[in-house]
């Protein structure tokens, strides 16, 4: 299967979960929805955990723009405290766009959950993202040592368990819209 075809397919599987998520809920009698939890969909969640990675990855990058436009400024000399400015800002813009679209997917339709325990699914995400890689992968691979399964084993890793942890703590929370 090539690159394009990939794409293509996880871009109508995004598209038709979106749909799938506009699905009206069934109603009672005097039209509020159902009692209770709503049911958990599949593609919802599966279109939660991968939109909130793409969504990641671009937060990521726009913080670190971000994050080098502001810290232009500094002294050569201070050359690693701007690198490490500039990669916090890089997480935080890839944290803050995960649990926006993990919240903006789920609140779709007539169902909603908790922005802050979404968040705090981001946060356990990346903490348990950062434990693997110091413990299980012990540091940051330089570029011309290990193998590269390896390396995109970790990145995989580091850059989709904040969604999948947003994913989780959104559904947590998840209710019906009042």
């Amino acid at each position: 299967m090539t690159a394009r075809t990939l794409r293509v397919l996880v871009l109508v599987g995004l598209c038709g979960g979106t749909a799938r998520a506009q699905v009206p809920v069934e109603t009672d009698e005097v039209g509020a929805p159902a009692q209770g939890r709503p049911d958990l969909r599949p593609e919802r969640v599966a279109l939660e955990a991968i939109g909130g990675t793409y969504a990641g990855l671009a937060g990521y990058f726009i913080g670190r723009s971000l994050g080098t436009v502001a810290t232009r400024m500094i002294s050569t000399e201070q050359e690693p405290m701007r690198d490490r400015i500039v990669h916090t800002a890089g997480v935080v813009g890839g944290a803050f766009a995960i649990g926006g679209a993990v919240y903006a997917i789920g609140d779709m339709g007539s169902e909603t959950g908790s922005f802050p325990a979404t968040m705090a699914g981001v946060g356990a995400g990346l903490g348990v993202g950062y434990l693997l890689s110091r413990v299980v992968f012990r540091g940051r691979i330089p570029a011309d040592r290990g193998s590269a399964k390896r390396k995109w084993l970790m990145a995989t890793l580091e850059g989709s368990l904040p969604a999948i942890g947003a994913t989780i703590a959104f559904n947590s929370s998840r209710k019906w819209q009042r």
